[in-house]
């Protein structure tokens, strides 16, 4: 899956937090004009970040602070061409030179950081997001741009503090530009012969995107645009004039406004509610069940019709599933990971489909509310009466797995009012 849309309708800072709470891995892409940029993902944690704006590698860095000279960094990059090809520069420093690594990774860290915040500055541009695993973990081997962590760095972080530099630099009226050092020539030179004599040419070992194979502004199949969303849900529809492409997805353009609500210190018991309305803009029907020690049972519904002149909200309350029973929901309920499936034959498969009504349906999403360790709640969902898939269901997923923070955040409140209450 790809989400690809403009940075003028989502920022930077929603764009790390969506990230952040899929805990997914993959590459942002970044376009502006004459610029391009590149976040890594690995487990929803930034690992490395790529700037046409920074073209200094390791060696640049640590010569410039003063923790090795030159010849070291030449005698290192000699031993990973001929000898250690599949290990980082900053690994044989720290192995054959002596360099600590703590040292290394603080650096790369910094460096990291400082090219994610300049990405703030940019206030146009694309953005494309394509999920998986990045193909740049096996190349920064080869790379002297070696800027990757191992432990990555927290996204939301990134965007707390990049939106706090923003600010600041705004209030004190300073350029907000955030620009890398050129890359030391006598460095650069040893990466990449004759760039010391040709400063202006960027060597394709310098920069990451001389060669790169992605488009922000292609039209991959399976890309969402999730600009184009935005702009349809604000009644604009100028696709057209901006050159959007791609199929629309629902759901991803409520995901910010929705964990804006979830976050809501008010929000109580709404929290329910909220999952049901998410669920409501992706699937023609859903149920929540509430998970207990020995049973699963009905708590709410949308979009189920009476049946016998028993109304849809007591039928679903009526709804009684044993935990060990072997339905669908106990594949939930031992995985913890969301199913997209259809229904089984099992008995208590067949009894959830008869007091669902309107047949077997094409396809079933069934996720997990995990809450203090464990699944408190299960969401069903289907597109019945209608034979249709139910599609993509990946922000749904992200907004699941908030529920049940909230809901930790919630119990704990509560806690601490009645401590308070007693003393």
């Amino acid at each position: 899956m790809s989400l690809v849309g403009n940075l003028e309708d989502l920022g930077l800072g929603d764009i790390l937090q969506i990230v952040s709470l899929s805990r997914k891995s993959g590459e942002l892409l970044l376009r502006g004009p004459k610029r391009e940029g590149r976040i890594i993902f690995k487990n929803g944690q930034v690992n490395r970040a790529l700037s046409t704006d920074f073209r200094e590698n390791i060696g640049d860095l640590l010569v410039r602070r003063g923790i090795v000279d030159i010849d070291v960094i030449r005698q290192a990059a000699e031993l990973q061409r001929t000898v250690y090809p599949d290990q980082r520069l900053g690994t044989i420093l720290t192995e054959k030179h002596g360099v600590p690594k703590e040292t290394i990774d603080i650096l790369v860290k910094e460096q990291i950081e400082k090219i994610v915040y300049s990405f703030f500055t940019w206030n146009e541009g694309t953005f494309v997001f394509d999920l998986g695993d990045s193909n740049e973990e096996a190349a920064t081997s080869f790379d002297p741009l070696q800027f990757m962590l191992d432990q990555g760095i927290n996204p939301q972080w990134l965007a707390l503090e990049g939106s706090r530099i923003l600010d600041e630099r705004r209030h004190r009226g300073e350029s907000l530009d955030i620009v890398g050092d050129e890359p030391l020539l006598e460095v650069a030179s040893i990466f990449a012969p004759g760039a010391a004599s040709s400063p202006a040419k960027v060597s394709p070992l310098l920069n990451p995107f001389a060669d790169s194979r992605k488009s922000l502004s292609a039209d991959q199949s399976g890309t969402f645009n999730l600009g184009a969303e935005l702009r349809l849900e604000l009644g604009e529809d100028n696709s057209a004039q901006r050159g959007d492409k791609g199929p629309e997805t629902p759901g991803l353009h409520l995901l910010r406004g929705m964990l804006q609500e979830l976050n809501n210190p008010a929000l109580g018991g709404g929290i329910i509610l909220l999952v049901l309305r998410f669920a409501s803009e992706l699937m023609n029907r859903a149920v929540i069940f509430l998970v207990k020690e020995y049973e699963i049972v009905g708590l709410g519904q949308f979009g189920m019709e009476a049946l016998d002149g028993i109304s849809a909200d007591e039928r679903v309350r009526r709804m009684r599933v044993p935990r060990n029973a072997g339905s669908i929901f106990e594949q939930v309920l031992q995985s913890w990971t969301p199913l997209k499936t259809v229904t089984g034959s099992e008995e208590w498969d067949r009894y959830l489909v008869e007091e669902l009504g309107s047949g077997v349906a094409s396809e079933i999403f069934v996720g997990p509310i995990i809450s203090e360790g464990k699944v408190v709640a299960i969401l069903y969902g289907d597109n019945a009466p209608q034979k249709r898939v139910i599609g993509d269901t990946e922000s749904l997923e992200i907004f699941l797995s908030q529920a049940g923070l909230a809901m930790e955040k919630v119990l704990l409140e509560r806690r601490l009012r009645s401590k308070e209450m007693l003393v």
